[in-house]
């Protein structure tokens, strides 16, 4: 039977075939080939492995994975393929495998545009990365990313030293159409101009001590359930003191927890409750760093390299689509078992089953519910769930091991 691991790495493989293709003669000229030295870095990422040489024990020890022809390689043949491959040749395979594969989209915003949540986090670095400026006594680098909202997935990354500015790499990244969510480290009236000029938007904290003219009140109407989680909400068109440009924006003030957000955009047709729901999403993107460097292990660097270190990044990007893809087909196989049993039963058609479990996705309970469950089902990656994977990894996908997996969040 098919095992857990050659299920989550099967939408890779052709990629990955297609793109060793490109390279002239490359499995012929190398033991350690583009096809074995991706795999063996995406199968580090799955087993939590922190560094090249447990990886090496692991081929090495582990009688599983002959099975796989895994090659076993020298330090310095993994660090020869760190300098021998382009990062851009892991880009064009993320970027196709984000084409090819299906990931569940967030029914709350599917009609009203697609958003990237966006933000930088540091990772230390050796003091021989010399490249990695943070300051005199210590080394970094950051990763600029930009995270899909709508499927909850990344999607693009900018790698640089530490002191680089984010808001350079945010405007590296802009596309047509596309919303930003920031917090308030991105805030400055050029960067508005930027954005807007760009025919993009963006949905941004601003700091409390900015001052602003108010245009136009408006009105504001919030579900009733939200009178729990939100007060002191306002909704204007204002201009602000400080902008050259005296361009007029929208601010969203509103307390929560005690503390008071204000949030400003460019997007006028947006409600008042929707600008307050995006902005509330904007820390998944803190959860996915904490994944890659707490779950992932990716604060271990496998090279020292400025190209090296994107395709670890690479790698971490490819691995957790893979397993958040591996995650929902199961929950889509457990569903479809489920409402087919249901129709058995009662006699049910199968559209009117699915159609109570597409009404139980929508939001009940205000702004925590978008928050929730949901999310945790669906596009969590815990380091209880990666262990569950890991130590089933080589054993078949039956039901068993599937509820096993889909027990654990």
């Amino acid at each position: 039977m098919v095992t857990i691991f050659e299920t989550i790495i099967q939408p890779l493989l052709p990629l990955l075939k297609e793109a060793a293709n490109r390279l002239k003669d490359d499995a012929q000229l190398y033991k350690l080939s583009l096809f074995y030295f991706t795999l063996s870095l995406s199968y580090a990422v799955i087993k939590q492995i922190k560094s090249i040489r447990l990886l090496i024990t692991e081929i090495k020890t582990n009688p599983d994975l002959k099975k796989f022809d895994f090659i076993l390689a020298s330090p310095s043949m993994y660090s020869e393929a760190f300098s021998r491959y382009k990062p851009q040749v892991f880009q064009r395979i993320f970027i196709r495998l984000l084409a090819t594969i299906k990931i569940a989209d967030l029914p709350e915003i599917k009609t009203l545009g697609r958003f990237i949540l966006f933000d930088g986090s540091l990772f230390p670095a050796f003091k021989a990365m010399e490249w990695a400026v943070y300051s005199s006594k210590c080394q970094a680098l950051k990763m600029h990313l930009a995270y899909e909202l709508n499927r909850m997935i990344p999607v693009q990354f900018i790698s640089t030293a530490a002191n680089d500015s984010e808001r350079k790499a945010l405007i590296a990244l802009l596309e047509v159409g596309v919303t930003y969510i920031t917090d308030r480290g991105y805030l400055a009236f050029d960067i508005f101009q930027q954005i807007t000029t760009r025919h993009a938007f963006f949905i941004m904290r601003i700091r409390s001590n900015i001052k602003a003219t108010v245009q136009t009140v408006g009105e504001v109407h919030l579900p009733e359930s939200w009178n729990r989680f939100v007060s002191e909400v306002t909704d204007t068109l204002v201009i602000f003191s400080g902008d050259p440009s005296k361009q007029t924006y929208r601010l969203v003030c509103f307390v929560a927890l005690g503390e008071l957000y204000r949030i400003t955009t460019n997007r006028l047709d947006l409600k008042t409750s929707e600008i307050i729901m995006l902005y509330a999403y904007r820390w998944q993107v803190e959860l996915f760093f904490r994944c890659i460097k707490r779950t992932f292990n990716a604060l271990h660097l496998w090279s020292h390299e400025a190209d090296g270190i994107k395709i670890q990044f690479y790698i971490y990007l490819i691995v957790y689509v893979l397993l958040i893809h591996f995650k929902q087909t199961l929950i889509q196989q457990k569903q479809a078992e489920t409402v087919s049993q249901q129709t058995a039963i009662d006699s049910s058609p199968p559209q009117k089953a699915a159609a109570r479990h597409q009404h139980s996705r929508l939001p009940g309970c205000g702004l925590v519910s978008l928050l929730g469950a949901k999310l945790k089902r669906l596009w969590k990656i815990s380091v209880h769930w990666l262990t569950c994977i890991k130590n089933l990894l080589f054993h078949p996908i039956t039901d068993e091991h599937r509820d096993t997996i889909l027990s654990i969040q």
